[in-house]
C-alpha cells in the first residue's frame, strides 16, 4: 500500500508538468508510449516475414510481373464455372471463387475472419457481399486497410514423400472500398457495381437466380443496364449486405514447391525427367501444365544469359547453400547450384514475389503511397499538359481520427500543392497540419510518389 501510496503522488506531481493541450499528435503518441499509457500501435498490418529485408528467400531469380499475374489467376483460380457463359470473366473454365482470410484491425484490435471473395481478373481487386453487422465488416468500415491470405497445401502421389514445402499461397495487402447509395449517383459508381455484380453473383446459384430474375426476358442493352441499376440500388439500400472491393497495394506470391535445397526438401518442379506414361510433374500441384511450363521456360531462358549465369552461381556460392550442398554431394544427390542449372527444371526463382499495381490508372490518375502511423496513406492526383498538379485527394482515414484524419481533408493543406510540381519538402513551401506534423509529412511523401 505504502509503494502505491508513492507511486500516486510521484504521478501527482509529474502529470501537471505535462501540457497535453500543447503536444503535437507525434508528441502526444511518443510521451503515452514512453510512460506505459499505451501499447505499441498494431493498427497497421504487418506484411509476411519473408517479404522484408533480412528474411529467408530462396531463389535468385526475380519473376517477371508477367509471371506474377499468371500466378496469382492460376492459384486463385476456384471451382468451375457454372452459371451463365456469357458472364464468365475468361475462357478458362474457373469461377475465381475462393475462401480466403482477412486480417482487420481497429481499436488495436485485431481480427481475423474466414470468408468467400471473387478476383476480378482484370484489375486483381477481390470483390466481396458480406453480411452487416459482422466483425469484419465494422473493423473495415472504420479502417480500411487489411491484410488477405490464401494458401494451398500439397501432397505428393506417395505419402511417405510428402514435406512441408509442397504448398503454396497469395497474401493480398489492400484497402477496402465500401459502395454506398452515393455511388449510384457517380458514372464511376455505377460501372464498379455493374462490374462486382456481374462478376461475383454468378459465382454464387442463389445470389444469380435473384440478380438475373431482375433483367429476365430483357433484349434491349440499355433496358438491361436499368433493370441491373435498379437492383443494384435495392440491395444498396437494403441494408442487409456490405457491398465492397479491396483493392490491392501489393499480392505476395509465395511458392515454396519452388525449393531445392537437399535431398529431404526435393518437390515437384524439377522436372525431372518422366518415364513414358507418368505424369510430367512429381506432385499433384492442381496447377497447370501451362503455368508450370511458363516457369521453366522463363528460368531456362535467365539462365541461358552470362549475366544471369554469373548472377546465379553467386548465389549459390553464398549463404547457407555452401554447407547443404556438402549433404548433397554426400548423398549423391545433386547440390542447388546443378539443380537450378538444370534448363528443364523452375528451380532458382524467388520462392516469394511481390505484384504492385501499376501506378497510373486508365482514367489519367496517378497514385502515389506512403506509411503513416497506422496505415496506407494514399495520394491521387491528375496532372496538367505542364506536369503539375491539377487535382489532388489524399486519403488519410487510416490515421488517429482527432489528428491525422484530419489531414486528408484539410483544403487549406490540400491547396498548396495545386498548380506545383514534386517533389515537395515539408517546411518549404508546404506547411503542416497542426497538430499532426507526422501525418502531414508522410502525405507529402505520398504526393512525391506521384513523381517517382
Amino acid at each position: 500500500m505504502k509503494k502505491l501510496i508513492s507511486l500516486l503522488l510521484v504521478l501527482a506531481l509529474l502529470l501537471p508538468a505535462v501540457s497535453l493541450a500543447e503536444m503535437t499528435e507525434e508528441e502526444l503518441h511518443a510521451w503515452a508510449l514512453a510512460n506505459g499509457y499505451v501499447k505499441a500501435e498494431v493498427d497497421t498490418l504487418t506484411s509476411a516475414t519473408t517479404n522484408k529485408a533480412g528474411g529467408v528467400n530462396f531463389g535468385p531469380i526475380e519473376w517477371t510481373p508477367e509471371l506474377q499475374v499468371m500466378a496469382i489467376k492460376e492459384f486463385l483460380k476456384g471451382g468451375h464455372y457454372l452459371a451463365d457463359p456469357a458472364y464468365a470473366q475468361d475462357d478458362s473454365g474457373w469461377n475465381y471463387r475462393e475462401m480466403y482470410q482477412m486480417a482487420t484491425v481497429y481499436g488495436n484490435m485485431p481480427n481475423n475472419t474466414n470468408l468467400e471473395l471473387v478476383l476480378d481478373v482484370d484489375s486483381l481487386c477481390l470483390l466481396g457481399v458480406s453480411e452487416a453487422g459482422t466483425s469484419k465488416t465494422l473493423h473495415f468500415g472504420y479502417n480500411p486497410n487489411v491484410s488477405i491470405s490464401w494458401c494451398r497445401q500439397l501432397r505428393p502421389h506417395e505419402e511417405e514423400t510428402y514435406n512441408y514445402y509442397c504448398s503454396y499461397g497469395v497474401q493480398f495487402d489492400g484497402v477496402v472500398r465500401v459502395f454506398t447509395p452515393a455511388d449510384m449517383e457517380t458514372e464511376e459508381g455505377r460501372a464498379k457495381l455493374l462490374n462486382l455484380f456481374d462478376k461475383y453473383y454468378p459465382t454464387l446459384a442463389t445470389s444469380w437466380a435473384g440478380y438475373a430474375a431482375a433483367f429476365a426476358g430483357l433484349t434491349d442493352e440499355a433496358a438491361i443496364t436499368e433493370a441491373k441499376l435498379g437492383y443494384i440500388s435495392k440491395q444498396l439500400t437494403g441494408g442487409a449486405m456490405v457491398i465492397y472491393e479491396v483493392v490491392p497495394t501489393r499480392i505476395i506470391i509465395t511458392a515454396p514447391f519452388l525449393i531445392n535445397m537437399s535431398p529431404s526438401m526435393t518437390n515437384g518442379v524439377q522436372f525431372v525427367t518422366q518415364l513414358e506414361g507418368e505424369k510430367k510433374y512429381a506432385y499433384d500441384l492442381l496447377l497447370s501444365e501451362s503455368f508450370l511450363d511458363a516457369l521453366v521456360a522463363y528460368k531456362a531462358a535467365y539462365i541461358a544469359t552470362p549475366e544471369g549465369l554469373a548472377e546465379v552461381e553467386a548465389h549459390y556460392a553464398t549463404g547457407m547453400y555452401p554447407m547443404l550442398d556438402q549433404y548433397c554431394a554426400a548423398y549423391g544427390a545433386p547440390t542447388s547450384l546443378q539443380i537450378c542449372l538444370m534448363p528443364n527444371t523452375a528451380a532458382g526463382l524467388k520462392t516469394q514475389t511481390t505484384w504492385t499495381p501499376a501506378e497510373t490508372p486508365d482514367d489519367g490518375t496517378i497514385v502515389g503511397t506512403a506509411a503513416g502511423y497506422h496505415g496506407t496513406i494514399t495520394a491521387r492526383a491528375t496532372l496538367n499538359a505542364d506536369g503539375t498538379i491539377a487535382t489532388l485527394v489524399i486519403d488519410t482515414s487510416c490515421e488517429h481520427a482527432d489528428y491525422g484524419a484530419k489531414v486528408g481533408t484539410d483544403e487549406a493543406f490540400l491547396a498548396q500543392f495545386i498548380g506545383k510540381t514534386g517533389p515537395f519538402t515539408l517546411g518549404e513551401g508546404i506547411d503542416a497540419v497542426t497538430g499532426a506534423t507526422g501525418s502531414s509529412a508522410s502525405a507529402v511523401e505520398a504526393v512525391n510518389a506521384l513523381f517517382k
